[in-house]
């Protein structure tokens, strides 16, 4: 699948995951169910994943994502 992002929409996704990984790290931590945090876990690093793919690409004329 490819994705083309101008460079407001690639920001704005940037700052999306961001927050989404902030909120994932917190929720996590509050988490007491083994099998949540492990959800919560694997969410996180495709979270991460997808931010490092993107982070290169940010202030580059178009994004393909």
């Amino acid at each position: 699948m490819l994705l083309e992002l101008s460079n407001d929409e690639s920001r704005v996704l940037q700052e999306t995951l961001d927050a989404a990984l902030g909120a994932l790290r917190e929720e996590r931590t509050r988490t007491e169910a083994r099998e949540l945090q492990d959800a919560l876990g694997r969410r996180y690093a495709l979270l991460q994943s997808l931010q490092r793919r993107l982070e290169p690409l940010v202030d580059s004329e178009e994004v393909y994502a």
